[in-house]
């Protein structure tokens, strides 16, 4: 999926969230749906957060391949594992709901993802090409929602 529909889907799940949360940062919650549903793109050379981050997103994306490690399950229980110990569970369920949705997005695609990466076993793959007219309209989808939700 393409850098926007990461986004706006990110965008449509942190409001649809926001009415159960209490009384947190809601700005910080928001920020790291977003840059959940971002990160795992990381181990792409060409991607915008290898770009923002700079040197370091440049040695990650070196050393890995697009998809891999950072499109798994292990990954985001790693990566909660750690953040449990610096985080509070609202927003360390943010970033987590982010890291979800690329997922699940990625999951949409004819590329797929393995799941379970390093296992081969199970890959989640979808009919949707990247960039193709389905992925335009369901970015569509989540602009209209996304104001619904605004209004």
């Amino acid at each position: 999926m393409l850098f926007f529909t990461h986004i706006l889907f990110g965008l449509l799940i942190a409001l649809l969230f926001k009415s159960f949360l209490p009384e947190i940062n809601y700005w910080l919650f928001l920020f790291l749906v977003l840059l959940g549903s971002i990160f795992p793109d990381i181990d792409e050379p060409n991607s915008k957060i290898v770009n923002w981050s700079g040197f370091i997103g440049k040695i990650i994306s070196f050393f890995s391949h697009h998809r891999g490690f950072f499109h798994s399950l292990f990954f985001i229980l790693l990566i909660s594992l750690i953040l449990n110990l610096f985080l509070s569970i609202y927003y360390l369920f943010g970033l987590v709901l982010g890291l979800f949705s690329h997922l699940f997005l990625d999951s949409l695609t004819k590329q797929g993802i393995v799941l379970f990466y390093p296992l081969p076993y199970f890959k989640l793959k979808g009919w949707m090409v990247t960039g193709g007219i389905i992925e335009w309209l369901i970015r569509l989808i989540f602009l209209v929602l996304i104001i619904y939700l605004l209004i």
